[in-house]
C-alpha cells in the first residue's frame, strides 16, 4: 500500500459538514490502496465537538496530534459554550431576580465584571492574532505541524502528503515539507482562499496571503477542490494550475443513514434545518416569510413544524433567538441545539422536509453546502434558499425540491406554500436519482486514492529517471577514463 500524510487541522472530535471530508478520506483510502495517516491539532475552540466521531477513525489509521497554542489559550480565556436547545426559565438561568445587594445579586454581578474583561481581552487577542497570523490562526500550529511532519514523513515511510483546508495554514504544512523532503504534494480545497467570500484582509495582509496562495498553487503537485466553479476559479487565478486540478465533490455516506424505508415522525409536517447559522447565512427572511403565511392563513400553525439542528446564533449574540420571540413563533420553531453527526442523519429521514438556507453573497452561487448531498441522499423535499448556481441546479436536476431567493420574504413565502401543498398531494419520499450514485464518500475516496497514485507514479517515475540518467552519466565516465 502507498502510505498519505493526511493533514486535516479540523478532524474529530470536531464536529460540523466540513469535517467528514478529512474523516471519510481517513475512513475508506485504504479500500482503494492508499493507507492514511493523520496529522491534525491537539486542541480546539469551537462549539461543535462531537466525541462520536471519534469512534469512526479506523483503528489502523494512525492519528498524531499537535498542540495548538493559538487555540487553546482562547479556550482558556474564552470557553465556547453551546447555547442550549430551547430558552432556559429563570430558576434554570441561576433562579428568580435576586434583590440588589443580596450575595446571589453580588456574585451575578461580580461576574458579569469577568466576563466583561474577558471579552476585552478576546477582542484585543483577536486583532493582534489578525496582525501577526497569517493566513490565520491556525499558522503557529502550522509551522509545528510541518516540523512534526518531516519526521513523520521518514518515520512512517509516507509516498504522499494531502493537505486539506480550512483552515489555509494547512497547506503551508505541504508547501513546507514539498520544500524539506521533495515528497510529493496534493493540496485539497474545500473553499476558495483570497477568493473566498468570507475573505476580508486588507492592504499587506491580503497581499501576502495572495503571494501565500500563488506559492501553494504553483508547488504543489496536483490541486483538488469541490465544485466545478472553484476549479474554474483557480485555473483563471494561476496558469501553472490549468492542467492539475481536479473536482471531488463533497457527498454523503450511506452507512451513516438510516434505511430509505424510514417513515417520518408522526404529527404536523416537519420541515428540520441542519448547520450552523451567521450573519452571512440568516434565517431571517424565513422566519418573516413563515409569519405572513400563517397570518394569511396558506399554512395552519398546527400543521407544521420547524427545527433547527446546530448553531442557531453565533457565540455572543441572540438575534435570530429574538426574532422568533418578536414573530411570535415559539410554538412552531423548536430550536434543538447542536446535535451529534448520527442523530442529524436520524433527524433527516424522520423530517418529511428539509430547508437549506444560502449565504447571503454575490459569490455565494459557487458554492454547494456539504450538507446538500446528505439532503438528496435523504430523499425529502427539500425547501432551498439560494442564489442561482450550482447547488440550486444540483436540486433542479434531480428534481428534489423548490428553490426561491433568501432576499425576498414573498417569494420565500410562496416557495414554503408551494412545498407544504406538494407533500400534501405527493407525499414526502422522493425516488432516488442516477445523479446521486457518484457522491457517496466511497466513491470520492477512490477518485482520490486514483489521483494519490497518479501523482506517486510520476515523482517515481521521475526519481526513477535521474537515477538512471545519473548511472549512464557515471557510466560513460568510467567508459572515458578506460
Amino acid at each position: 500500500m502507498s502510505r498519505v500524510l493526511l493533514v486535516a487541522h479540523l478532524f474529530p472530535p470536531v464536529g460540523g459538514i466540513g469535517v467528514q471530508r478529512s474523516l471519510k478520506f481517513a475512513q475508506y483510502l485504504g479500500e482503494y490502496g492508499i493507507h492514511p495517516v493523520v496529522l491534525t491539532a491537539n486542541h480546539h475552540h469551537t462549539s461543535t465537538l462531537d466525541e462520536k466521531l471519534l469512534e469512526a477513525i479506523p483503528s489502523d489509521v494512525p492519528v498524531f496530534r499537535v498542540d495548538d497554542d493559538m487555540a487553546r489559550l482562547m479556550s482558556r480565556i474564552s470557553p465556547v459554550q453551546v447555547a442550549p436547545a430551547a430558552p432556559r426559565s429563570p430558576i434554570e438561568a441561576g433562579g428568580s431576580a435576586a434583590p440588589s445587594g443580596s450575595p446571589r445579586s453580588q456574585v451575578r454581578e461580580q461576574k458579569a465584571r469577568v466576563s466583561f474583561i474577558k471579552r476585552g481581552l478576546v477582542r484585543r487577542l483577536k486583532q493582534a492574532r489578525g496582525l501577526v497570523a497569517i493566513p490565520d490562526e491556525a499558522l503557529l500550529w502550522a509551522l509545528r505541524a510541518a516540523w512534526q511532519a518531516r519526521i513523520l514523513v521518514q518515520e512512517q515511510k509516507i509516498d504522499c502528503v494531502l493537505t486539506t483546508s480550512g483552515p489555509n495554514s494547512a497547506h503551508i504544512v505541504g508547501l513546507l515539507v514539498k520544500r524539506w523532503t521533495g515528497v510529493p504534494w496534493v493540496a485539497d480545497f474545500r473553499d476558495p482562499w483570497t477568493d473566498n467570500m468570507h475573505f476580508s484582509a486588507r492592504a499587506l495582509r491580503a497581499a501576502v496571503e495572495r503571494r501565500l496562495e500563488r506559492r501553494v498553487l504553483r508547488e504543489a503537485d496536483a490541486v483538488v477542490t469541490v465544485t466545478d466553479s472553484f476549479a474554474e476559479l483557480f485555473r483563471r487565478k494561476e496558469a501553472s494550475v490549468r492542467g492539475k486540478v481536479s473536482v471531488i465533490r463533497n457527498g454523503v455516506d450511506p452507512l451513516d443513514f438510516p434505511p430509505h424505508d424510514t417513515l417520518p415522525r408522526s404529527g404536523p409536517l416537519t420541515l428540520l434545518y441542519a448547520g450552523i447559522l451567521y450573519p452571512k447565512r440568516s434565517p431571517k427572511t424565513f422566519l418573516q416569510a413563515l409569519r405572513r403565511a400563517l397570518d394569511a392563513g396558506r399554512i395552519a400553525e398546527d400543521g407544521l413544524q420547524v427545527e433547527f439542528a446546530g448553531v442557531f446564533d453565533s457565540p455572543g449574540s441572540a438575534e435570530n433567538a429574538e426574532l422568533v420571540e418578536r414573530l411570535d413563533l415559539q410554538r412552531i420553531v423548536r430550536r434543538l441545539g447542536y446535535l451529534s453527526h448520527a442523530e442529524v442523519a436520524k433527524r433527516m429521514m424522520q423530517a418529511h422536509a428539509l430547508l437549506l438556507i444560502g449565504d447571503d453573497d454575490e459569490r455565494a452561487g459557487m458554492y454547494i453546502p456539504g450538507k446538500l448531498y446528505e439532503y438528496l441522499y435523504a430523499r425529502r423535499p427539500i425547501l432551498a434558499l439560494l442564489k442561482e448556481g450550482e447547488a440550486s441546479r444540483w436540486i433542479l436536476r434531480c428534481n428534489a425540491g423548490v428553490v426561491a431567493s433568501n432576499q425576498s420574504v414573498a417569494d420565500v413565502e410562496d416557495a414554503l406554500v408551494e412545498l407544504v401543498q406538494r407533500i400534501q398531494q405527493e407525499g414526502c419520499c422522493l425516488p432516488d436519482h442516477p445523479l446521486l450514485q457518484s457522491l457517496t464518500r466511497q466513491a470520492q475516496a477512490a477518485d482520490l486514492a486514483r489521483l494519490l497514485n497518479e501523482v506517486t507514479a510520476v515523482e517515481t517515475g521521475q526519481r526513477i529517471s535521474a537515477d538512471s540518467l545519473a548511472e549512464l552519466a557515471a557510466g560513460s565516465e568510467e567508459e572515458s577514463r578506460r
